[in-house]
């Protein structure tokens, strides 16, 4: 399953028909975490004029169906069998839409299929719980045109609601006025009593413009790690960030150069929308998902056995069988190693999918040049395009890495992640490394070294047991990364020739 490559005959189409955008992304086939073969956004503003209006704009529908037809074309071009169509609130909600969808039949040869509110906020949920299975909270969805909620919790999706307050919309009905949108956020939302109950939870934020506040907020922050998948910050924190530019003209926000036009002007609102909705819920954190509509969608078409599986380990196994010189003994180095790590962890779950994760993705830097090696696993997993970890548990990863290529911790290419973790992670991480280092020079690659030896930590010393019969394998090197192992520990490296390892 894992090493199968992606085939064009297997690639899935969705093209995504929003109030500010239609964007067009092909998956390489209905798999736990497809990859990503095109990805295509063009701003088209079919919501722009409809809280005016009531009806999507002709220069908006012409740009529209412009894109539709380029993305009709690459397709066949790309040989994608199956496209999936999805239009959201703009063409919902306007008066026009049987004009337009009709046209789209016409000149692009698509079949659009608008779906309501409230399939919109259920397949964001399962965009959120495919990149994140425990999610626990409130899912946002922020297009141009409408805002879903979904209360999720164990990997099912619960309450849920559409409502018409995308920042186009809301900007279309009471201009830049923030007096009268809060006011109208506010009535709106104290009228959704399953809000106000999940207090002390997650704000799990999808759509552009929540990602584009993450992005600018991580930019003034120079952020360690400027990845936006997992990003997460305290209520308290984004709500200060929020007040400040929902105060500011667009083209007068810090790093706003960085977006486009459209994308900066609906800035200051969707600031607002997240304030208000934080505020309704007193969120603990909010998180970003760059996971929505489109993935939640595929997760939807996935065989129900696979969606069970838990998302960066999967990637983690497909990076191992395509990279990896060994990657059959990932489970070997698991148990080898795993009694050096028997003490009480914070979340021992946690510690046991890190631990397997960096057992796949040990070896996956062979091929690289001896000097630089570290440098290539550690970048591989900070910047590697992983769900379903933290911004800390990438920097966990790559503090293990790097110290399984032997390279110190203070070189820049890892130095400039540690602040985001404690030091007894710090600690913990390159423990992990150094066993896998040991492990790696005990048995040079193959198995039965490992099958035939084990560690073993008592309170002052930590022990590798090598049995009399494969004693030469145990020679200076091997003790030298013991002891190096021993010093991260605390404890004294001892090797002991048994007569047998039980």
């Amino acid at each position: 399953m894992f090493e199968a490559a992606a085939r064009a005959d297997d690639y899935i189409a969705v093209i995504d028909i929003g109030s500010n955008s239609v964007r067009l992304v092909v998956f390489s086939g209905l798999r736990r975490v497809p990859d990503i073969i095109f990805n295509e956004k063009v701003m088209c503003g079919l919501g722009a004029e409809i809280g005016v209006s009531g009806k999507m704009g002709k220069k908006a529908m012409d740009s529209a169906v412009s894109t539709l037809k380029r993305f009709r074309a690459l397709c066949e071009q790309m040989q994608v069998e199956r496209i999936e169509i999805l239009a959201t609130a703009a063409v919902r909600d306007a008066k026009n839409r049987k004009a337009f969808i009709n046209r789209v039949r016409k000149e692009c040869g698509i079949e659009i299929e608008t779906i309501d509110g409230v399939e919109e906020a259920r397949l964001a949920a399962h965009g959120v719980i495919s990149a994140e299975p425990h999610a626990t909270g409130i899912m946002g969805d922020l297009g141009g045109g409408s805002l879903e909620l979904a209360r999720i919790e164990d990997g099912e999706v619960h309450e849920t609601i559409s409502l018409p307050i995308g920042p186009l919309r809301l900007q279309s009905m009471f201009g830049d006025d923030r007096r009268k949108i809060r006011k109208h956020l506010k009535s709106l939302f104290e009228e959704i009593p399953w809000l106000s109950e999940r207090q002390g939870q997650n704000l799990y934020m999808v759509g552009g413009a929540w990602r584009n506040i993450a992005k600018l907020m991580m930019r003034e922050k120079s952020n360690p790690l400027p990845i936006l998948q997992g990003y997460r910050n305290s209520r308290s924190e984004y709500t200060n960030y929020c007040k400040r530019i929902s105060r500011l003209l667009p083209d007068d926000i810090p790093f706003a150069g960085l977006l486009t036009g459209r994308r900066r002007a609906v800035m200051p609102t969707a600031a607002i929308i997240l304030m208000e909705v934080m505020a309704a819920m007193k969120a603990k954190l909010a998180v970003v998902s760059t996971y929505g509509i489109r993935e939640g969608l595929i997760y939807d078409l996935t065989r129900e056995d696979e969606r069970g599986m838990d998302p960066f380990l999967f990637t983690c196994h497909v990076l191992a069988a395509e990279r990896s010189r060994f990657a059959e003994h990932s489970n070997l180095l698991f148990e080898w190693t795993r009694p050096l790590f028997w003490h009480k962890v914070p979340d021992p779950e946690l510690r046991e999918k890190l631990h397997r994760a960096i057992c796949l993705l040990s070896d996956i830097a062979w091929r690289g040049h001896p000097d630089f090696r570290a440098e290539k696993a550690v970048e591989s997993v900070l910047h590697g395009h992983f769900i379903g970890v933290s911004h800390r548990d990438r920097a966990y990863l790559a503090v293990a890495m790097n110290q399984a290529y032997g390279a110190s911790v203070d070189l820049g290419h890892v130095a400039h992640i540690l602040p985001l973790l404690k030091i007894n992670e710090i600690l913990e991480a390159r423990m992990m490394g150094a066993a896998l280092r040991l492990a790696q020079r005990l048995s040079g690659g193959t198995a039965d070294p490992l099958l035939h030896s084990r560690l073993r930590v008592s309170k002052s010393k930590v022990y590798l047991g090598v049995p009399k019969a494969y004693k030469d394998i145990a020679n200076e090197v091997v003790q030298k990364r013991l002891t190096q192992l021993g010093q991260l520990m605390g404890r004294r490296a001892v090797i002991e020739f048994p007569n047998d390892i039980s």
